[in-house]
């Protein structure tokens, strides 16, 4: 037999199989349950990518909103990230962004 040191089963715990481990003390917080928020924004092309609505909500002045990467720019120093973006239609384009509620 090798002399190497046990390591807890943090996989174990998290699948429900080690009951040993207590999560909420030595596990490392990316292995914690994470509450999040999330945020749905339309681009529409008008002289370049335009925030069109955020969360269902149509901006007032949407021709004159921050482009694209002005608004991720943006966005990322609120804390959001970008999930996933593909193209909608009618030359639009849909964005989600989460970020951990405060």
């Amino acid at each position: 037999m090798s002399n190497r040191k046990e390591t807890p089963d943090v996989l174990g715990a998290v699948l429900g199989g080690s009951p040993a481990l207590d999560l909420a003390v030595s596990a490392p917080e990316a292995v914690r349950p994470r509450e999040w928020e999330y945020r749905e924004v339309i681009f529409r092309d008008y002289r370049g990518w335009r925030t069109r609505s955020v969360n269902g909500r149509e901006l007032g002045d949407w021709k004159s909103s921050p482009l694209l990467v002005d608004y991720m720019e943006q966005a990322g120093k609120e804390g959001w990230e970008l999930v996933s973006m593909s193209d909608r239609h009618n030359n639009q384009k849909e964005a989600y962004f989460k970020r951990p509620k405060a």
